[in-house]
């Protein structure tokens, strides 16, 4: 049949198979014309849709910032200050007393209350638990938020640590409002002196969890607005390099120290461990 064709073609007049020709080449400029819009309308399409896709997300990431992390932040850092201020002032308090009384001069008794400790406390957790549970509400986002849940949780474990010999210390020289009046007995040195050493050392523990709770933020910001914005904020430099920075870019290393080297990772694996062993799959 192919020989039929090009015997016709071959047989007609010059000027009609130049039409011819022709004709046939405006046909396949168009169909590949059509088919280079077609593929440009496509990826115009495409462009659009990823463009919007981003628009989106970009509000999503602004919106989850401005009305979660910034909440979140302020709550925590304000219920560690609070309750790190409680524990500087009843030292103070108990130094003022003991120092007017040496001198024999009129002395009132500490502010604290062992209710509005406890109270404290209770906000101080569930601050830090809401960061916990902000970081596993959006690892969509970016599954690095993990390393943020587990040094939270490593820093709150360190905090309650101390907390406990701190209450039991403690809430035995706290003034008592009872039905009688204020009762309450002044400690003695060595009393004072355990009182500032267990202080001292859970306000270095809640300090640990402020400076994890300012790494959070700023990783926060540079993941959720940076890129809107096109800055970026500079990480924690502690004076101290044994201190630990939280950061995202580091995050495989930092779970990994966090998992094996800190009390709550050595605790968790002890409860993990016991947990197996008593469902016979350990």
């Amino acid at each position: 049949m192919m020989c039929a064709m090009n015997s016709f073609v071959a047989g007609l007049d010059p000027a009609i198979k130049a039409a011819i020709i022709g004709s046939l080449t405006t046909v396949v400029g168009g169909v590949i014309g059509f088919g280079v819009l077609i593929w440009r309308l496509r990826r115009e399409a495409q462009h659009a849709i990823d463009a919007n896709k981003s628009a989106e997300a970009m509000k999503l990431k602004l919106k989850i910032y401005e009305q979660e992390v910034v909440k979140t932040v302020e709550l925590a850092i304000d219920a560690e200050v609070t309750l790190a201020g409680f524990v500087r002032r009843f030292v103070s308090d108990l130094t003022i007393h003991k120092t007017l009384t040496d001198a024999e001069l009129p002395a009132t008794p500490p502010v604290a209350r062992v209710p509005t400790l406890i109270e404290l406390k209770g906000v101080f957790d569930r601050a830090a638990i809401e960061i916990i549970t902000f970081t596993e509400r959006w690892f969509v986002i970016d599954p690095r938020f993990e390393v943020f849940r587990i040094a939270i949780n490593a820093a709150l474990h360190d905090v309650n640590s101390e907390y406990a010999p701190y209450i039991d210390i403690v809430m035995r020289r706290i003034p008592v409002e009872l039905s009688t009046g204020l009762h309450w007995t002044a400690p003695s040195n060595d009393q004072f002196d355990a009182i500032s050493i267990a202080s001292n050392a859970l306000i270095d523990r809640l300090g640990t969890m402020t400076a994890y709770i300012s790494d959070f933020r700023a990783e926060m910001q540079n993941v959720l607005i940076g890129p809107l914005l096109g800055h970026s904020v500079p990480r924690r430099q502690p004076i101290d390099p044994r201190r630990v920075v939280v950061s995202l870019d580091n995050d495989a290393l930092l779970m990994r120290h966090f998992q094996e080297d800190t009390a709550w990772g050595r605790t968790t694996k002890q409860t993990e461990a016991q947990v197996r062993a008593g469902l016979g799959t350990g």
